[in-house]
């Protein structure tokens, strides 16, 4: 009787480990996972750099009208 509860008690170790083993794994995925998330939703915020060519700056003046005719 008591082999067999020595034998148990082993066992039980033995799978407990195996689950906290597995657990932690899943864990540090998991961790990953939401770092690379928040990584990624960080970026999404940040603002973009305007693609193409830059604006020329507003010239001082008299407008002159484009739709009118004269």
């Amino acid at each position: 009787m008591v082999n067999d509860f020595d034998e148990f008690a082993r066992q039980f170790r033995r799978r407990t480990a195996a689950r906290m083993l597995e657990f932690e794994a899943t864990m540090d995925k998991i961790q990953r996972d939401v770092e690379k998330s928040a990584a990624e939703q960080a970026a999404e915020r940040r603002p973009r750099a305007r693609a193409g060519t830059p604006r020329p700056a507003p010239r001082s003046g008299q407008v002159k009208s484009v739709l009118r005719r004269d």
